[in-house]
C-alpha cells in the first residue's frame, strides 16, 4: 500500500508540473503580441531612463553590438536590417524567436528562464507583462515569433597574427630606422608575404624586418618551412645573411642550424670574411655546435686570415668561445693580429690622423669580446692583453654595465693586473651603477676584490645601490657580495642593515652551501650579528652537512664567540665518523678540536654530552697523529688553542700534542716567513702567552725565537698607524682560529683555466690610519719582506667597533676633564689609562683609587654567547687573556665596559656620570 501511495503521488506530482507548464507555456503564447508591442514602446524609455543603470548599460553594450553587426552586413552584401524599435527589440526578436521555434520545445522553459540573458530590470518588466496579459489575450498570431533570423556572418578563424597590416609593423617603427618603401609597397598584407617562395623574395623580406626590429613569428614560420623545403637552392652566403637576421631578432633555431649544415660544408667556400664570421656567430647564439660545420669555418678562417678585420676577429673569437671550442691554430693568428697591431690602430696620438679607417678600430664591444674569448678559453697571453689594454682604456666611456662586467671577469680569469685600466673601469662602472643587473653587479665587485682594490669607491657606491637592486638578488648573489666585501675587508655602517634583513626574508630559499658561505663571511669581517646567528640556528640542518661543511661552521661559529649550534653540530659530526665510520682528516680534526676549546667546551658545564664525547674523540686522533704534517697556519691555531684552553676531562687534563715543541717546530720552519696577517697576529699572541706560563727553559727559548723573527722585521709602524696595526692586531687575537686566505678571499682558484707564467698575486694590504682603508704594501710593519701578507687582515669590523668605542669613551672622559691616555701597544689589547690622580678629581666623592684604572671594550667577540639573552653571556678565553695579559704588564685595576651596557643613544652627561659611577662602584 505505501508503494501503491508513493506511486501515486509521483504521478500527481508529475501531473500537476506538466500542467502547470502548459499554462506557462499558454500565457506566454496568449501574451507575446502584447510582449512584442510592450517592448517597442520600453525601449526609448528605457535608454533614456537614469535610475536603471544596469539597463542603461545593456543597451548601450547592445546598440553597440547592434552597429557593430550592421557594419558587418553593409561590407559582406545585403543583409536584413535591423527592425526599427532599438537594441531591445533586436534582443526579443533574436532571443525569444529562438526560444520558442518548435524545435527548441518551448513548453519545457518558465518565463525568467527566456530572459536570462537580459539585465535584472528589463526580465523583471518582461516577466511582469507576460504575466498581466496572460488571462485577458488569446493566441491571436504568433507568425512573428516563427520568423527565421538571419544567421549571423561567418567568423574569420584565421589567426590574429596573420591579419596584422603592413602599416601596423611599419609604424612600430622608430623614427631613425632608414625604411625602404620600395619593399613596403610591394605588399598588402602580411599572407601575401608568407607566400613568397623565391630565396631572393625571402632574403628581402628577413632583412627589412631586421631592419625595423621587428619579429613576426607567424611570417618567419611560414618562411622557414619554405626554406627547409628547398634547401638546395640556397648557398653558404644567403644563409649566413639569413642566420645573421635571424639571430639578431631572436628566431634563430637548432633544427635550421642542423637542416642547413650540409649545405653550409658544401659552399662555405664561396663565403667571405663577413660571412663566416655571420655563419659562426649564428651557431654560436644557437649554441648549436655541428663538427663538420666548425671544422670547415674553421679551415676557411685560417686560409683567409689576413682578410678579416680586427673586428670580425673579435666577433669571430666570441663564437668560439660561446661554444667551448679551443682552436690553438685560429687564436694564435688572431693573436698575432692583436700583437702586431700598429699603434696608431690602438689609439692616434694627438694632433696625428689615424692611419686605418674608422670601422678598422676596435670598438668597446670589440675589446670586451676578445677579453672574454682568450680568457674563458685559457689563451692567456699577457701580449695579448696588454694590447686589448691600451685600447679598453682608450674606449672606457663607451663600456655598457655588461661590458664592463665581462671585461674586468676577463681581467681576473687571466690575472693580469694594469692599475690604469682598473682605475678606468671603475670610474665608468661608478658611473653606470644603476643599469647593473644583480648578477653583473656581485660578478663585478667580484673581480674587483680579486685584484685587492679595497680603496675602491665602487664598493660604497654598490652600498648605495643595494635597497634598490637586492630584491632582484639571489641568494648566491648575496653570498658572492658578502664574500668581495670579506675579501677586501671594506668597512660599511649600511652594509649589514640591508643584507641581514633580507636574509631572514629570504631564509627559506637559502640552503646550506648559502648558510656557510655566509657565515663565513661574516666572520672574516669579524660581524656578529646575533638576528644572523639565531636565523642561521634555526634554518641550518646539522645532520645533512657533510663533514667539511660541519667542521666550517664549528670554526666560524667559534671565531663569533658564538656557541649556540654546538651541540648539534657536535652530535652531527660524531654521528657520521662513529655510526657511518666516516674516516677524519687530521687537519678537520685539529680544526674543530681548537674552535671547540676556543668557545669554553672542554670545562664549561653546559656543554653536552655529545660536545665532550667528540672533544675527546678528536683528542685520541691528534694523539695518534703527526702534527708536523699540518699546513703550518694549522699548527699554529693548535698551539694558541692548548696554549689558552685546558684540555678536556676525559683526556687526562693534558692536550694530546707537546704544546712547546709544536711551537719550536713552527718558529723554525720555512713557511713561517710567508705566514698571513692573521698568521703572524697570532704568533704575537704566543709569544705573550708563553711568558705567563710558569718558568721554563723551553718555553723562554720559543719565546725568544719568536721576539726574534718579528724584531728582523724592522721597528714597524708608528703614530697613527701603529694604532691602527694595534686595533687590528686585537680583532685578529678574538678571531680565531685564524682561516687560510684561500679559504675566504677570492683568489685564482675561483677562476677557471690553466694556470701560466703571467699569473698575478693580489698586492699585499697594511692596516693604514684608518681601519675602514688600506693601502697596498710591499711588506708587513712588523715582519721582513719574505713574510709579507698576501691579503688585508680580517675583522674590520671588530676594530673598527674597537676603534670607535675608545673614541667615544675617550670624548666622555675629556668631556668631564678626566685625564687620560689611549694605549695602543703591538701584542696587548687597546685600551684607555686613568691615572689615579686624574681619576681622584672627577669622581663625585673626590676619593682617589689606589691604583690606575684600564678601560677595556668588551665588543661583542669578547663575550661567548649561547642565545641572545645578555644574561648567558661569559667572558671568552680570548678575553680573559687579555685581561690577565694587561694585569701582569702593570699593577692596575681593570675595568671592561660590556657592549650591551654602555648608553649608546644617550646625552654626553648622561654617558659621563654612567661611566664615572661604574668606577666608583668598581673601586668600592
Amino acid at each position: 500500500q505505501a508503494s501503491s501511495s508513493l506511486v501515486c503521488l509521483a504521478s500527481l506530482r508529475r501531473s500537476m508540473c506538466a500542467a502547470k507548464l502548459e499554462r506557462t507555456g499558454q500565457a506566454l503564447r496568449n501574451a507575446w503580441p502584447n510582449l512584442k508591442n510592450f517592448a517597442n514602446e520600453q525601449s526609448s524609455n528605457i535608454a533614456q531612463s537614469t535610475n536603471e543603470s544596469s539597463a542603461s548599460s545593456f543597451v548601450r553594450k547592445n546598440s553597440k553590438k547592434a552597429e557593430a553587426a550592421a557594419g558587418t552586413a553593409a561590407t559582406r552584401g545585403p543583409q536584413q536590417p535591423p527592425a526599427a524599435g532599438g537594441c531591445s527589440k533586436v534582443f526579443v526578436q533574436r532571443r525569444i524567436p529562438a526560444l520558442l521555434r518548435p524545435g527548441n520545445r518551448p513548453l519545457e522553459f518558465a518565463p525568467a528562464q527566456l530572459f536570462r540573458s537580459g539585465p535584472p530590470g528589463l526580465t523583471r518588466q518582461f516577466t511582469v507583462a507576460a504575466s498581466a496579459h496572460a488571462s485577458a489575450t488569446s493566441l491571436s498570431s504568433t507568425a512573428d515569433a516563427w520568423l527565421p533570423v538571419p544567421a549571423p556572418p561567418p567568423r574569420d578563424e584565421r589567426p590574429s597574427a596573420s591579419r596584422a597590416s603592413i602599416e601596423e609593423f611599419v609604424k612600430l617603427a622608430t623614427e631613425r630606422d632608414d625604411l625602404n618603401q620600395d619593399f613596403w609597397g610591394k605588399y598588402t598584407d602580411i599572407p601575401s608575404m608568407a607566400k613568397a617562395s623565391e630565396k631572393e623574395d625571402i632574403l628581402m623580406i628577413i632583412e627589412n624586418f631586421a631592419l625595423i626590429h621587428r619579429k613576426h613569428v607567424y611570417l618567419f614560420q611560414r618562411l622557414k618551412n619554405t626554406v627547409l623545403k628547398t634547401l638546395d637552392a640556397w648557398s653558404a652566403p644567403d644563409f649566413a645573411a639569413l642566420c645573421h637576421s635571424w639571430a639578431q631578432l631572436g628566431f634563430l633555431h637548432e633544427d635550421l642550424c642542423i637542416a642547413i649544415s650540409g649545405r653550409v660544408v658544401d659552399t662555405a667556400h664561396t663565403c667571405s670574411t663577413q660571412e663566416i664570421c655571420w655563419l659562426m656567430d649564428a651557431y654560436a647564439t644557437a649554441r648549436c655546435s655541428v663538427q663538420s660545420v666548425t671544422d670547415e669555418l674553421t679551415k676557411q678562417t685560417l686560409l683567409k686570415m689576413d682578410d678579416f678585420t680586427l673586428s670580425q676577429l673579435c666577433l669571430h673569437a666570441s663564437s668560439y668561445a660561446r661554444l667551448n671550442l679551443r682552436s690553438p691554430g685560429v687564436f694564435d693568428a688572431i693573436s698575432q693580429r692583436l700583437i702586431s697591431m700598429p699603434v696608431s690602430e690602438l689609439a692616434p696620438a694627438d694632433g696625428e690622423v689615424a692611419a686605418v679607417q674608422d670601422e678598422d678600430l676596435l670598438s668597446a664591444r670589440d675589446v670586451t669580446l676578445a677579453a672574454y674569448s682568450f680568457a674563458k678559453l685559457g689563451f692567456h697571453d699577457p701580449r695579448v692583453f696588454s694590447a686589448i689594454a691600451r685600447r679598453a682604456s682608450e674606449v672606457a666611456r663607451d663600456l655598457t654595465a655588461r661590458d664592463l662586467q665581462m671585461l674586468v671577469v676577463a681581467l681576473a680569469r687571466a690575472q693580469f693586473r694594469d692599475a690604469e685600466l682598473l682605475e678606468s673601469l671603475s670610474a665608468q662602472a661608478q658611473r653606470r651603477i644603476a643599469q647593473f643587473n644583480s648578477e653583473s653587479l656581485v660578478l663585478m665587485l667580484r673581480s674587483m676584490a680579486f685584484f685587492g682594490l679595497r680603496d675602491d669607491a665602487l664598493f660604497t657606491r654598490c652600498v648605495a645601490q643595494l635597497p634598490r637592486a637586492i630584491s632582484t638578488f639571489r641568494p648566491s648573489d648575496v653570498t658572492t657580495l658578502l664574500n668581495s666585501f670579506a675579501a677586501v675587508q671594506v668597512y660599511s655602517v649600511a652594509l649589514f642593515d640591508v643584507i641581514t634583513p633580507f636574509i631572514l626574508e629570504k631564509a627559506p630559499m637559502f640552503t646550506a652551501s648559502d648558510w656557510l658561505s655566509a657565515l663565513r663571511s661574516y666572520s672574516a669581517l669579524g660581524r656578529k650579528d646575533s638576528t644572523f646567528l639565531s636565523a642561521l640556528g634555526l634554518h641550518l640542518q646539522a645532520s645533512q652537512l657533510s663533514l667539511h661543511q660541519l667542521c666550517m661552521a664549528m670554526v666560524d661559529c667559534s671565531r663569533l664567540s658564538f656557541a649556540g649550534p654546538s651541540t648539534q653540530l657536535a652530535e652531527a659530526a660524531m654521528a657520521k665518523v662513529k655510526l657511518d665510520g666516516m674516516a677524519c682528516p687530521v687537519d678537520l680534526a685539529s680544526q674543530m678540536y681548537c674552535a671547540l676549546l676556543l668557545l669554553g667546551h672542554s670545562t664549561d658545564r653546559r656543554a653536552g654530552c655529545s660536545v665532550k664525547g667528540l672533544l675527546e674523540e678528536l683528542a685520541v686522533q691528534l694523539g695518534s697523529s703527526d702534527l708536523r704534517n699540518l699546513p703550518l697556519l694549522a699548527q699554529v691555531n693548535l698551539c694558541y688553542a692548548a696554549l689558552l684552553a685546558p684540555s678536556a676531562a676525559g683526556a687526562g687534563g693534558e692536550h694530546p700534542m707537546d704544546v712547546l715543541a709544536l711551537v719550536e717546530h713552527c718558529v723554525g720552519s720555512e713557511g713561517v716567513r710567508h705566514l698571513p696577517a692573521e698568521g703572524r697576529a697570532l704568533l704575537q699572541q704566543i709569544q705573550q702567552a708563553l711568558k705567563l706560563l710558569p718558568w721554563n727553559r723551553r718555553a723562554l727559548r720559543s719565546e725568544q725565537s719568536i721576539g726574534d723573527l718579528f724584531a728582523r722585521g724592522g721597528s714597524g709602524a708608528r703614530g697613527a698607524g701603529a694604532a691602527s696595526a694595534c686595533f687590528a692586531s686585537a680583532a685578529l687575537s678574538h678571531l680565531a682560529p685564524c682561516l687560510d686566505a684561500e679559504a675566504w678571499a677570492p683568489g685564482p682558484a675561483v677562476w677557471s683555466g690553466p694556470p701560466h707564467e703571467g699569473n698575478f698575486k693580489a698586492p699585499a694590504l697594511e692596516a693604514s690610519d684608518d681601519a675602514s682603508t688600506a693601502t697596498p704594501a710591499d711588506s708587513s710593519p712588523l715582519c721582513s719582506e719574505e713574510m709579507a701578507s698576501e691579503g688585508p687582515s680580517q675583522g674590520v669590523y671588530a676594530a673598527q667597533e674597537m676603534r670607535d668605542a675608545l673614541a667615544e669613551l675617550s670624548q666622555v672622559l675629556a668631556a668631564h676633564s678626566v685625564e687620560h691616555a689611549l694605549v695602543t701597544d703591538l701584542g696587548r689589547e687597546a685600551h684607555i689609562l686613568i691615572e689615579r690622580e686624574a681619576l681622584a678629581g672627577g669622581q663625585p666623592n673626590g676619593r682617589p683609587l689606589g691604583r690606575d684604572v684600564a678601560l677595556l671594550w668588551g665588543s661583542s667577540l669578547h663575550y661567548v654567547a649561547f642565545d641572545e639573552s645578555s644574561a648567558d653571556l661569559r667572558l671568552s678565553l680570548s678575553a680573559q687573556f687579555q685581561v690577565a695579559l694587561l694585569r701582569s704588564v702593570r699593577d692596575i685595576d681593570l675595568v671592561i665596559i660590556p657592549y650591551w651596557w654602555w648608553p649608546a643613544h644617550a646625552t654626553q652627561q648622561e654617558k659621563g656620570g654612567a661611566l664615572l659611577r661604574l668606577l666608583t662602584e668598581k673601586s668600592e
